[in-house]
C-alpha cells in the first residue's frame, strides 16, 4: 500500500513539517549548529546524532528505547548515503535528477521511497510504512544541502 506524505520547510531554518491528508503528522527539527535532528512521524520518534568529519556517520536512535536502530554512512561529497538498520537491511539514498530536486531511498528489492522537492515544499511517495526510513530520507537531503552550502 502506497503512503503519500507532503512536506514543507521554513525559510528561516532547516526544519520540516510532515502532512498526511492535509493534517500535520510529523516534523523534523534540526539543531542550530550541529547536524543533529529530532524527528517524529505519527507515533514514532527518532534522534539523528551525527559524528565524524572525515568519515561522517549518523546514528539513528529510537526515542522510545534509546537504542541505535540504524546508522547512516555518507559517500564522497554526500552524493550518496547508505542506511543500515538493525534488522540487517541496507538502503541506498541518491539523487535521481540533475538539479537534486528528486531523490530515491531504495533497497533495490521491494522498498522504494521517492522524494520530490520544490521551493521549500515537496512530497514523498512510499511503498512502505517504515517511518524511520521515510524521515531518514529527508534528514539526508538536508545534510546534503548543508554540506553543499558549506562548500561554496
Amino acid at each position: 500500500m502506497a503512503k503519500f506524505i507532503d512536506w514543507k520547510s521554513n525559510w528561516f531554518n532547516s526544519n520540516f513539517e510532515l502532512f498526511i491528508e492535509g493534517v500535520q503528522k510529523g516534523a523534523i527539527t534540526f539543531s542550530t549548529w550541529k547536524s543533529d535532528a529530532e524527528a517524529t512521524l505519527e507515533n514514532e520518534s527518532y534522534f539523528f546524532k551525527s559524528m565524524g568529519f572525515w568519515k561522517p556517520k549518523t546514528n539513528i536512535i529510537d526515542r522510545k528505547t534509546n537504542k541505535v536502530v540504524g546508522v547512516i554512512t555518507y559517500g564522497n561529497w554526500k552524493f550518496e548515503a547508505t542506511i543500515n538498520i538493525e534488522s540487517g537491511a541496507q538502503y541506498t539514498w541518491k539523487p535521481t535528477s540533475f538539479w537534486k530536486s528528486q531523490w530515491l531511498l531504495s533497497n533495490n528489492n521491494n522498498t522504494n521511497i521517492m522524494y520530490s522537492a520544490g521551493k521549500r515544499m515537496g512530497s514523498i511517495t512510499a511503498d512502505t510504512d517504515n517511518k524511520l526510513l521515510i524521515v531518514a530520507g529527508l534528514f539526508i537531503k538536508q545534510i546534503y544541502n548543508r554540506r553543499a552550502a558549506a562548500a561554496v
